[in-house]
């Protein structure tokens, strides 16, 4: 089976680091984001990749080539901008010629959610799409409870959240195909139209797994730390 890699995004949360730089590359604990990204899916048995580019793709095209060094087979599809995260998708369609089921994953996160279950179970259920969960994410602000008088009676400042989270990382059918399109994206498009029209939709649950998303300059150090820290 495929997997996908969306690096297509311009990472404004990132600047200045991406007005000259790739989000895809840039290093945490020593190796490019993507990379670790990549050496999990192969772990996990997918080395069948596509990237997702936009901006600086030459950077990224230049460091990975065609995946030899990291032991997968790299594709890649560029864009000059980037199209939403189902709209890259739906820009792979040849890339995707004969694929019943593929995986799609962010990369923006960096996860040991266990994809490989994830598609087992995608698979058995003849599932539409399935979408991955994690626990214990922390939050980007702080969390109060009110009495009725408006009395601050507990406050946390952010919290992990309890509640299944979306990881980011889910597989599909290729009848999933007709739901994406230019400048939409699963979270906010593709995922409630197809809850909406009865598609068979799953989660798979990891409460195991790590997860960290890297899309603020804010996140660098406290990743680069818990990498370092294995």
């Amino acid at each position: 089976m495929k997997a996908i890699v969306l690096c297509a995004g311009h990472g404004t949360r990132m600047r200045p680091l991406t007005y000259y730089l790739s989000k895809a590359m840039i290093p945490l604990a020593g190796r490019p984001m993507l990379e670790h990204v990549i050496v999990k899916l192969r772990e996990q048995g997918f080395s069948d990749i596509i990237v997702a580019l936009s901006l600086h793709a030459e950077q990224v095209t230049h460091y990975f080539g065609h995946g030899e060094r990291f032991g997968v087979r790299l594709q890649y599809s560029v864009s000059e901008e980037p199209r939403g995260t189902a709209g890259e998708v739906d820009a792979m369609r040849e890339l995707l010629e004969g694929e019943e089921n593929f995986l799609v994953h962010y990369g923006d996160i960096l996860t040991d959610l266990d994809a490989k279950a994830l598609v087992e179970q995608h698979l058995a259920r003849q599932a539409a799409v399935t979408l991955g969960f994690v626990t214990g994410v922390r939050i980007h602000t702080g969390v109060a409870e009110l009495s009725e008088a408006g009395e601050v009676i507990s406050f946390i400042e952010k919290p992990p959240l309890d509640k299944p989270c979306n990881a980011a990382v889910l597989a599909l059918n290729r009848g999933a195909l007709q739901y994406v399109g230019p400048g939409k994206d699963f979270s906010n498009d593709v995922i409630p139209e197809m809850i909406s029209d009865g598609e068979r939709v799953y989660g798979f649950l990891d409460e195991k797994a790590y997860w960290y998303d890297v899309g603020r300059l804010s996140d660098l150090d406290a990743v680069n730390e818990a990498l370092r820290a294995g």
